[in-house]
Protein backbone atom coordinates (compact mmCIF):
# COMPACT_ATOMS: atom_id res chain seq x y z
CA UNK A 1 0.00 0.00 0.00
CA UNK A 2 3.01 2.20 0.99
CA UNK A 3 4.46 2.01 -2.13
CA UNK A 4 1.09 2.99 -4.39
CA UNK A 5 0.74 5.77 -2.30
CA UNK A 6 3.93 7.14 -2.82
CA UNK A 7 3.52 6.92 -6.38
CA UNK A 8 0.11 8.33 -6.51
CA UNK A 9 1.52 11.27 -4.26
CA UNK A 10 4.47 12.35 -6.60
CA UNK A 11 4.18 16.05 -8.44
CA UNK A 12 1.69 16.80 -5.49
CA UNK A 13 2.34 19.34 -3.02
CA UNK A 14 5.17 19.29 -1.02
CA UNK A 15 4.30 19.09 2.89
CA UNK A 16 1.92 15.87 2.27
CA UNK A 17 2.14 13.68 4.59
CA UNK A 18 2.07 9.81 3.31
CA UNK A 19 2.99 8.40 6.87
CA UNK A 20 -0.53 10.13 8.12
CA UNK A 21 -2.66 8.87 5.33
CA UNK A 22 -1.17 5.47 5.39
CA UNK A 23 -1.99 5.67 9.41
CA UNK A 24 -5.66 6.04 8.94
CA UNK A 25 -5.95 4.21 5.98
CA UNK A 26 -4.24 0.46 7.57
CA UNK A 27 -6.12 1.65 10.82
CA UNK A 28 -9.51 1.05 9.53
CA UNK A 29 -7.97 -1.87 7.06
CA UNK A 30 -6.54 -4.16 9.90
CA UNK A 31 -9.93 -3.56 12.17
CA UNK A 32 -11.96 -4.42 9.56
CA UNK A 33 -9.96 -7.83 9.20
CA UNK A 34 -12.13 -9.01 12.62
CA UNK A 35 -15.06 -6.98 12.34
CA UNK A 36 -16.34 -9.86 9.80
CA UNK A 37 -16.15 -13.10 12.42
CA UNK A 38 -17.84 -10.85 15.10
CA UNK A 39 -20.81 -9.63 12.83
CA UNK A 40 -21.79 -13.10 11.47
CA UNK A 41 -21.76 -14.04 14.94
CA UNK A 42 -23.87 -11.19 16.31
CA UNK A 43 -26.02 -9.94 13.86
CA UNK A 44 -28.95 -12.80 14.29
CA UNK A 45 -29.57 -12.38 17.40
CA UNK A 46 -29.73 -8.43 16.67
CA UNK A 47 -31.65 -8.82 13.62
CA UNK A 48 -33.96 -11.86 15.44
CA UNK A 49 -34.49 -8.37 18.26
CA UNK A 50 -35.62 -5.97 14.95
CA UNK A 51 -37.90 -8.64 13.19
CA UNK A 52 -39.93 -9.36 16.36
CA UNK A 53 -40.57 -5.94 17.69
CA UNK A 54 -44.03 -3.87 17.65
CA UNK A 55 -42.53 -0.59 18.00
CA UNK A 56 -40.25 1.03 16.26
CA UNK A 57 -36.59 1.51 15.83
CA UNK A 58 -35.12 4.44 17.77
CA UNK A 59 -31.46 4.83 17.49
CA UNK A 60 -28.71 6.77 19.83
CA UNK A 61 -25.55 7.89 20.56
CA UNK A 62 -23.71 10.94 21.51
CA UNK A 63 -20.29 12.86 19.51
CA UNK A 64 -18.98 11.25 16.81
CA UNK A 65 -21.42 7.83 17.48
CA UNK A 66 -24.44 9.86 17.32
CA UNK A 67 -24.06 11.17 13.84
CA UNK A 68 -23.17 7.56 13.17
CA UNK A 69 -26.65 6.56 14.81
CA UNK A 70 -28.40 9.37 12.90
CA UNK A 71 -26.97 7.77 9.61
CA UNK A 72 -28.04 4.05 10.61
CA UNK A 73 -31.42 5.28 11.24
CA UNK A 74 -31.58 7.52 7.55
CA UNK A 75 -30.47 4.39 6.01
CA UNK A 76 -33.35 1.80 8.17
CA UNK A 77 -36.30 4.68 6.80
CA UNK A 78 -34.65 4.29 3.47
CA UNK A 79 -35.17 0.65 3.74
CA UNK A 80 -39.44 1.27 4.61
CA UNK A 81 -38.11 0.83 8.20
CA UNK A 82 -39.88 3.15 10.75
CA UNK A 83 -36.36 4.58 12.37
CA UNK A 84 -35.47 7.94 14.07
CA UNK A 85 -32.61 9.06 16.35
CA UNK A 86 -32.76 9.71 19.67
CA UNK A 87 -30.14 12.22 21.17
CA UNK A 88 -29.14 10.92 24.55
CA UNK A 89 -28.69 14.58 26.44
CA UNK A 90 -31.75 15.90 24.70
CA UNK A 91 -33.87 12.66 25.35
CA UNK A 92 -33.41 13.18 29.43
CA UNK A 93 -34.72 16.45 29.14
CA UNK A 94 -38.54 15.41 27.39
CA UNK A 95 -37.50 13.92 23.93
CA UNK A 96 -37.69 10.48 25.43
CA UNK A 97 -41.80 10.72 24.75
CA UNK A 98 -40.90 9.44 21.80
CA UNK A 99 -39.88 6.39 23.13
CA UNK A 100 -43.19 3.42 23.34
CA UNK A 101 -43.51 -0.26 23.96
CA UNK A 102 -42.02 -2.68 22.29
CA UNK A 103 -39.37 -0.38 21.05
CA UNK A 104 -35.76 -1.48 19.41
CA UNK A 105 -32.99 0.48 20.82
CA UNK A 106 -29.97 0.58 18.66
CA UNK A 107 -27.11 2.40 21.01
CA UNK A 108 -24.03 3.62 19.16
CA UNK A 109 -20.71 3.90 22.06
CA UNK A 110 -17.01 2.66 21.22
CA UNK A 111 -16.51 2.35 24.94
CA UNK A 112 -20.04 1.46 26.33
CA UNK A 113 -19.67 3.73 29.26
CA UNK A 114 -20.91 7.35 27.79
CA UNK A 115 -22.78 8.40 30.94
CA UNK A 116 -25.44 10.09 29.17
CA UNK A 117 -25.95 7.23 27.17
CA UNK A 118 -26.15 4.48 30.06
CA UNK A 119 -28.19 7.09 31.74
CA UNK A 120 -30.60 7.33 28.75
CA UNK A 121 -31.17 3.51 28.44
CA UNK A 122 -31.44 2.88 32.23
CA UNK A 123 -34.30 5.06 32.12
CA UNK A 124 -36.00 3.29 29.43
CA UNK A 125 -35.47 -0.01 30.35
CA UNK A 126 -37.44 0.82 33.40
CA UNK A 127 -39.90 3.04 32.42
CA UNK A 128 -41.06 0.82 28.98
CA UNK A 129 -40.35 -2.25 27.92
CA UNK A 130 -37.80 -1.97 25.19
CA UNK A 131 -34.76 -4.43 23.70
CA UNK A 132 -31.56 -2.58 23.64
CA UNK A 133 -29.18 -3.29 20.57
CA UNK A 134 -25.50 -1.99 21.48
CA UNK A 135 -22.57 -0.93 19.10
CA UNK A 136 -19.66 -1.41 20.78
CA UNK A 137 -16.08 -2.34 20.99
CA UNK A 138 -16.36 -3.16 24.42
CA UNK A 139 -18.56 -6.34 25.69
CA UNK A 140 -18.06 -6.02 28.72
CA UNK A 141 -19.25 -2.24 29.49
CA UNK A 142 -22.22 -0.65 30.92
CA UNK A 143 -23.67 -0.78 28.08
CA UNK A 144 -22.90 -4.22 27.28
CA UNK A 145 -24.48 -5.74 30.42
CA UNK A 146 -27.42 -4.16 30.19
CA UNK A 147 -28.32 -4.78 26.17
CA UNK A 148 -30.17 -7.86 24.88
CA UNK A 149 -27.92 -8.06 22.07
CA UNK A 150 -24.41 -6.65 21.83
CA UNK A 151 -22.80 -6.31 18.20
CA UNK A 152 -19.14 -6.01 18.46
CA UNK A 153 -16.86 -3.50 16.56
CA UNK A 154 -13.81 -3.54 17.80
CA UNK A 155 -10.45 -1.77 16.69
CA UNK A 156 -6.96 -1.91 16.65
CA UNK A 157 -5.90 1.67 16.46
CA UNK A 158 -8.39 4.70 15.47
CA UNK A 159 -5.72 5.78 12.61
CA UNK A 160 -5.45 9.02 13.88
CA UNK A 161 -2.78 10.91 15.42
CA UNK A 162 -2.05 9.73 18.83
CA UNK A 163 -5.52 7.73 18.75
CA UNK A 164 -7.55 10.65 19.83
CA UNK A 165 -10.23 11.46 17.36
CA UNK A 166 -13.36 8.49 16.75
CA UNK A 167 -11.82 7.06 12.87
CA UNK A 168 -12.07 3.36 12.83
CA UNK A 169 -14.39 3.01 15.40
CA UNK A 170 -17.10 5.41 13.69
CA UNK A 171 -16.47 3.56 10.71
CA UNK A 172 -16.61 -0.19 11.89
CA UNK A 173 -19.94 1.45 13.82
CA UNK A 174 -21.58 2.23 10.49
CA UNK A 175 -20.81 -0.80 8.62
CA UNK A 176 -22.21 -2.87 11.79
CA UNK A 177 -25.36 -0.67 11.68
CA UNK A 178 -25.84 -0.53 8.00
CA UNK A 179 -25.34 -4.40 7.98
CA UNK A 180 -28.30 -4.97 10.20
CA UNK A 181 -30.57 -2.81 8.07
CA UNK A 182 -29.33 -4.95 5.11
CA UNK A 183 -30.08 -8.04 7.09
CA UNK A 184 -33.75 -7.20 8.18
CA UNK A 185 -34.73 -6.30 4.79
CA UNK A 186 -36.13 -9.01 2.80
CA UNK A 187 -35.37 -8.26 -0.77
CA UNK A 188 -38.29 -10.40 -1.84
CA UNK A 189 -41.14 -8.20 -0.44
CA UNK A 190 -38.80 -5.17 -0.23
CA UNK A 191 -38.25 -4.71 -3.85
CA UNK A 192 -37.30 -1.86 -6.36
CA UNK A 193 -40.41 -0.44 -6.38
CA UNK A 194 -41.29 -0.38 -2.61
CA UNK A 195 -37.63 1.22 -2.59
CA UNK A 196 -38.80 4.08 -5.45
CA UNK A 197 -41.25 5.02 -2.97
CA UNK A 198 -39.13 6.28 -0.18
CA UNK A 199 -36.85 8.26 -3.18
CA UNK A 200 -38.84 10.12 -5.54
CA UNK A 201 -36.56 13.03 -6.41
CA UNK A 202 -33.11 13.30 -7.74
CA UNK A 203 -31.30 11.02 -10.23
CA UNK A 204 -32.07 8.21 -7.70
CA UNK A 205 -35.95 9.14 -8.22
CA UNK A 206 -35.59 9.06 -12.33
CA UNK A 207 -33.98 5.73 -12.16
CA UNK A 208 -36.08 3.92 -10.05
CA UNK A 209 -39.85 5.54 -10.83
CA UNK A 210 -41.36 3.67 -14.00
CA UNK A 211 -42.86 5.26 -17.23
CA UNK A 212 -46.21 3.77 -15.97
CA UNK A 213 -46.46 5.81 -12.71
CA UNK A 214 -46.58 9.67 -14.87
CA UNK A 215 -48.27 8.59 -18.02
CA UNK A 216 -51.48 9.64 -19.21
CA UNK A 217 -53.52 7.09 -20.27
CA UNK A 218 -57.35 6.47 -20.75
CA UNK A 219 -59.59 9.80 -21.91
CA UNK A 220 -56.37 12.09 -21.50
CA UNK A 221 -54.31 9.78 -24.51
CA UNK A 222 -54.71 11.16 -27.51
CA UNK A 223 -55.70 8.56 -29.99
CA UNK A 224 -57.40 8.06 -33.63
CA UNK A 225 -57.42 5.12 -35.83
CA UNK A 226 -55.44 5.14 -39.21
CA UNK A 227 -58.55 4.75 -40.98
CA UNK A 228 -59.97 7.73 -39.49
CA UNK A 229 -60.45 10.91 -41.55
CA UNK A 230 -57.28 14.06 -41.08
CA UNK A 231 -59.87 15.96 -39.55
CA UNK A 232 -60.36 13.71 -36.91
CA UNK A 233 -56.39 14.29 -36.08
CA UNK A 234 -56.89 17.84 -35.82
CA UNK A 235 -60.06 17.47 -33.42
CA UNK A 236 -58.46 15.08 -30.89
CA UNK A 237 -54.77 17.07 -30.83
CA UNK A 238 -56.66 20.32 -30.14
CA UNK A 239 -58.85 18.49 -27.32
CA UNK A 240 -55.98 16.86 -25.69
CA UNK A 241 -53.50 19.51 -25.89
CA UNK A 242 -50.02 17.35 -26.22
CA UNK A 243 -49.73 18.41 -29.52
CA UNK A 244 -49.70 15.06 -31.23
CA UNK A 245 -51.97 12.48 -31.22
CA UNK A 246 -51.20 8.65 -31.66
CA UNK A 247 -51.95 6.68 -34.54
CA UNK A 248 -53.20 3.38 -33.67
CA UNK A 249 -53.96 0.28 -36.00
CA UNK A 250 -55.86 -3.29 -35.11
CA UNK A 251 -55.83 -3.79 -31.61
CA UNK A 252 -54.72 -0.57 -30.48
CA UNK A 253 -51.29 -1.18 -31.69
CA UNK A 254 -49.43 1.61 -32.38
CA UNK A 255 -48.68 2.66 -35.49
CA UNK A 256 -47.73 6.13 -36.21
CA UNK A 257 -48.35 9.54 -34.93
CA UNK A 258 -49.04 12.70 -36.55
CA UNK A 259 -47.46 15.74 -34.91
CA UNK A 260 -48.06 19.92 -35.56
CA UNK A 261 -45.10 19.09 -38.28
CA UNK A 262 -47.04 16.79 -40.05
CA UNK A 263 -49.75 18.78 -40.06
CA UNK A 264 -48.17 21.70 -41.75
CA UNK A 265 -46.69 19.72 -44.08
CA UNK A 266 -49.65 18.45 -45.26
CA UNK A 267 -51.54 22.10 -45.80
CA UNK A 268 -48.92 23.12 -47.92
CA UNK A 269 -48.87 20.02 -50.39
CA UNK A 270 -52.43 19.23 -50.40
CA UNK A 271 -55.32 21.57 -52.06
CA UNK A 272 -58.04 19.29 -49.59
CA UNK A 273 -56.66 17.95 -46.63
CA UNK A 274 -59.17 16.82 -44.87
CA UNK A 275 -60.81 14.92 -47.18
CA UNK A 276 -57.19 12.68 -46.31
CA UNK A 277 -57.20 9.62 -44.20
CA UNK A 278 -54.94 9.81 -41.38
CA UNK A 279 -52.56 6.90 -42.47
CA UNK A 280 -51.87 9.21 -45.58
CA UNK A 281 -50.89 12.17 -43.54
CA UNK A 282 -49.23 10.21 -40.31
CA UNK A 283 -45.54 9.64 -39.83
CA UNK A 284 -44.74 6.03 -39.23
CA UNK A 285 -42.94 4.23 -36.68
CA UNK A 286 -43.11 6.96 -34.07
CA UNK A 287 -40.60 7.25 -31.18
CA UNK A 288 -42.13 5.48 -28.41
CA UNK A 289 -41.06 3.83 -24.84
CA UNK A 290 -42.28 0.58 -22.69
CA UNK A 291 -44.15 1.74 -19.97
CA UNK A 292 -41.82 -0.65 -17.61
CA UNK A 293 -39.05 1.76 -18.66
CA UNK A 294 -37.63 4.02 -15.81
CA UNK A 295 -38.32 7.91 -15.88
CA UNK A 296 -34.49 7.86 -16.63
CA UNK A 297 -34.64 6.00 -19.91
CA UNK A 298 -37.47 8.32 -21.08
CA UNK A 299 -35.54 11.16 -19.92
CA UNK A 300 -32.54 10.19 -22.39
CA UNK A 301 -34.80 9.16 -25.26
CA UNK A 302 -35.83 12.84 -25.07
CA UNK A 303 -32.69 14.17 -25.26
CA UNK A 304 -31.35 11.80 -28.01
CA UNK A 305 -34.13 12.38 -30.46
CA UNK A 306 -35.01 16.57 -29.19
CA UNK A 307 -38.69 15.92 -28.52
CA UNK A 308 -40.60 16.47 -25.20
CA UNK A 309 -43.49 13.86 -25.47
CA UNK A 310 -43.59 10.28 -25.53
CA UNK A 311 -45.84 7.53 -26.95
CA UNK A 312 -45.75 4.55 -23.81
CA UNK A 313 -46.59 0.90 -25.32
CA UNK A 314 -47.00 -2.19 -23.56
CA UNK A 315 -46.70 -5.81 -24.88
CA UNK A 316 -47.29 -6.30 -28.49
CA UNK A 317 -47.15 -2.55 -29.29
CA UNK A 318 -50.35 -2.12 -27.51
CA UNK A 319 -50.58 1.94 -27.07
CA UNK A 320 -50.67 2.32 -23.31
CA UNK A 321 -50.24 5.76 -22.86
CA UNK A 322 -48.25 9.61 -23.28
CA UNK A 323 -45.97 11.13 -21.25
CA UNK A 324 -44.76 14.57 -21.47
CA UNK A 325 -41.24 16.16 -20.03
CA UNK A 326 -43.08 18.05 -17.84
CA UNK A 327 -45.04 15.29 -16.30
CA UNK A 328 -41.37 13.84 -15.19
CA UNK A 329 -39.93 17.03 -14.19
CA UNK A 330 -42.75 17.86 -12.06
CA UNK A 331 -41.85 14.52 -9.68
CA UNK A 332 -38.35 15.87 -8.32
Amino acid sequence: MKKALKKNLSGAKKGIDEDKILMALCAVEGSLKGLRESLLLDIPNAVSLLKKRKGNIITTGIGKSGFIAQKIAATFTSLGERALYLHPAEALHGDSGVVAQRDVIIAVSYSGQSTELVKLLAYLKKQFTVSVISITGNPASSLSVMSDAVVRAAITKEGSPHDIAPMASTTLALIAGDTLASALVNPKKFTHKEFAKFHPGGSLGLSLRLVSSVMHQGEHLPSVDKEEKFSSALMEINAKKFGITAVVGNNQVLVGVITDGDIRRTLLKCESPLKLSVKDCMTSNPKSIAQSATLKEAIEMMEKNKITTLLVTGSKGRLEGIVHIHDILGTL
